[in-house]
C-alpha cells in the first residue's frame, strides 16, 4: 500500500509538473511566433499572470475545496469568489486589466476543479476495483481449504466404511498435505517444486484408496526450480478427475498427468476416463474448477485454460507464463 501511495504522488506530481509547463509554454507562445521581439511588459504581465493563475488554483484546492467536500457549497463559493477578486485586484495593479485577469483565474480555478475531482473519482474506482479483487480472491482462496477437506473427509469416511485396513497410511498422508496447505494458503506464491511435491502426495493419497482400480500415468519435466505460482491452482483439476472421473472398458479410472516447466511457461495437463454409463454426467466443472478460473482470470490473465469433455474422456490443458 505505501509503494501504491508513493507511485500515486509521483504520477500527480509529474502531472502537476506538465500541466503547469504547457500553461507557461501557451502564455509564451505569441512571442516565440513574431518576428519582432514583444515589449518587456509583454514577458513581466505574463509571469505576473502565471504567478496569480498558480496562488488562485492552489488557494482553491487546499484551502477552498475542502468547504465544498464537506457540502458547505455557501461558503465555498463566495469564499472562491472573494479570493479571485482579491487575486485579480492584486494583479491588476502590475498589469492593469482587471477583468482579463480575474477571467483567467476564474476559468483556471474551475477546470483545475473539474481535473481534481475527477482525477479522485478514477483513483478511488482504481482502489475499489483493487480492494474488490483482493477480498473476492481471498474469498476464493479461503473456500480452497474447506473444499478440499470436504472431499477428503469424505474419502476417509468412505474409507472407514468399506475398507478400514487403508485408514492408517490414508491419516498419514492426509496430515503431509494438512500442513502444506496452511502454510502454502498464507502465501502469495509458492515455489513450483512445492507445489508439485503436494500433487505427488495426493496421487499417492488416491492411489491407496483406489488400489487395483486406478491406473495413474505421471510424468514431469522441471528444468527449472525456482518459478511460483499462486497455491493450490492445479489440484482442483486433479480433484475433478478422482471424483468425478470413471471407469474405462477395463473397469479402471484412467487418469494420465503431465506438468511441464521450464523459463518462459508451465504447462499442465490431465485427462481421465469417464463412465459411458453415466451419460448425463458430462463432468463440466465442480466448485473448485469454478473457483480457480475464477483465481486464473484475477491473477493470471493472460493463461491460456482448454477444458474438453466428450462421451467417455475428460481433458485440461493449462499453461500459465513467466
Amino acid at each position: 500500500m505505501k509503494t501504491t501511495n508513493n507511485t500515486i504522488f509521483q504520477r500527480g506530481l509529474l502531472l502537476h509538473l506538465f500541466f503547469w509547463f504547457s500553461v507557461l509554454t501557451l502564455l509564451i507562445y505569441p512571442s516565440l511566433i513574431v518576428d519582432q521581439p514583444l515589449p518587456i511588459d509583454y514577458y513581466r504581465n505574463t509571469i505576473i499572470l502565471f504567478i496569480s493563475l498558480c496562488i488562485s488554483v492552489y488557494t482553491n484546492r487546499y484551502l477552498l475545496l475542502p468547504f465544498y467536500k464537506r457540502k458547505k457549497y455557501s461558503i465555498y463559493f463566495i469564499l472562491t469568489f472573494c479570493i479571485i477578486v482579491l487575486i485579480s485586484y492584486t494583479e491588476s495593479i502590475f498589469c492593469e486589466n482587471f477583468i482579463n485577469s480575474f477571467i483567467f483565474n476564474l476559468i483556471f480555478v474551475i477546470i483545475t476543479s473539474f481535473l481534481h475531482f475527477y482525477r479522485n473519482t478514477y483513483l478511488e474506482n482504481i482502489r475499489l476495483k483493487e480492494l474488490q479483487d483482493s477480498v473476492e480472491l481471498k474469498l476464493l482462496k479461503d473456500h480452497l481449504n474447506p473444499h478440499f477437506f470436504f472431499n477428503t473427509l469424505n474419502i476417509l469416511y468412505n474409507a472407514s466404511m468399506t475398507n478400514t485396513s487403508i485408514l492408517p497410511n490414508l491419516i498419514v498422508n492426509l496430515g503431509t498435505m494438512m500442513r502444506y496447505i496452511f502454510t502454502s494458503l498464507e502465501k502469495e506464491k509458492v515455489l513450483v517444486a512445492d507445489e508439485i511435491k503436494f500433487i505427488e502426495d495426493y496421487l499417492n493419497f488416491e492411489k491407496i484408496r483406489f488400489s487395483d482400480y486406478i491406473q495413474i500415468t505421471y510424468s514431469k519435466d522441471i528444468t527449472i526450480q525456482n518459478q511460483t505460482i499462486p497455491p493450490m491452482l492445479l489440484i482442483p483439476f486433479i480433484e475433478n478427475a478422482f471424483k468425478h472421473g470413471g471407469p474405462n472398458n477395463n473397469k479402471k479410472l484412467e487418469i494420465d498427468i503431465s506438468i511441464v516447466v521450464n523459463h518462459t511457461f508451465l504447462v499442465f495437463e490431465i485427462k481421465n476416463t469417464k463412465n459411458n454409463a453415466d451419460n448425463k454426467n458430462l463432468q463440466s466443472t465442480g466448485i473448485g474448477i469454478a473457483n480457480t478460473k475464477k483465481r486464473l482470470e484475477k491473477l493470471i490473465p493472460n493463461h491460456q485454460l482448454i477444458i474438453n469433455s466428450t462421451f467417455d474422456l475428460f481433458s485440461v490443458y493449462l499453461k500459465i507464463p513467466f
